[in-house]
């Protein structure tokens, strides 16, 4: 029953990454580097990230309208999603890339899978998390690499965390009563476990993204 269930997910993730990213090709976002998180957004918010896509990000805007959203006092949905979307993006890949490696190594340490897990994941997604904020930053903003590094890093790092924490939380109930403290990325169930740990981190990290657009210290692209 569940692995009928993870499936089902799975392609609607899928399904929806796949439409979203038909709508790119065709007209591409100002920012570039939003052509890889609208995609990566599907995959784990099934036909609801299609509508978010479609209602908050499928009009194009042009670059110089996000430099203008310093101090906003209520950001509205769209730049709470787009800017929560953004730095999932990275733990999105961070999840996928961490599994796999996992799954290779013939020692793991701390003689924990899931501890080994969480930090490898928790690594890479801050990695990946503030290379797409510089990436995005840089071509908003223009400003230099090193300020531009800066930025990333403190407009991500607190939103990241409340991301993490929140997929890690559901992880490690997962791990203990559904996973038995494995990791498989061959099984179904793995990967319907890590889309709804993911959705989970979305809904941690709402807040923290409007604290910090709320006082101008992230944008959203």
């Amino acid at each position: 029953m569940l692995d009928r269930l993870a499936m089902l997910f799975i392609l609607l993730g899928i399904c929806t990454s796949l439409m979203i990213l038909k709508d790119l090709i065709r007209t591409p976002q100002s920012v570039w580097i939003m052509n890889l998180v609208w995609p990566l957004t599907g995959l784990y918010m099934p036909f609801f990230g299609w509508l978010a896509w479609w209602y908050f990000a499928r009009q194009r805007r042009p670059v110089s309208s996000w430099v203008s959203q310093k101090n906003v006092r209520s950001p509205g949905l769209n730049q709470l999603f787009s800017a929560t979307s953004h730095c999932a993006a990275g733990c999105v890949l961070g999840d996928i890339i961490s599994a796999s490696i996992i799954s290779q190594m013939d020692y793991i340490p701390f003689h924990s899978v899931v501890l080994a897990f969480a930090l490898i994941s928790l690594l890479l997604s801050f990695l990946l998390s503030v290379l797409l904020q510089f990436f995005a930053l840089r071509q908003v903003e223009g400003i230099s690499v090193l300020r531009a590094l800066w930025r990333a890093i403190k407009s991500d790092i607190f939103s990241l965390f409340m991301f993490q924490l929140g997929a890690f939380l559901y992880m490690a109930l997962a791990f203990r009563f559904i996973l038995h403290g494995q990791i498989e990325p061959l099984e179904l169930h793995f990967w319907f476990m890590i889309q709804l740990a993911l959705f989970t981190g979305f809904v941690f990290a709402w807040p923290a993204n409007k604290f910090l657009l709320q006082r101008g210290i992230k944008l959203a692209f």
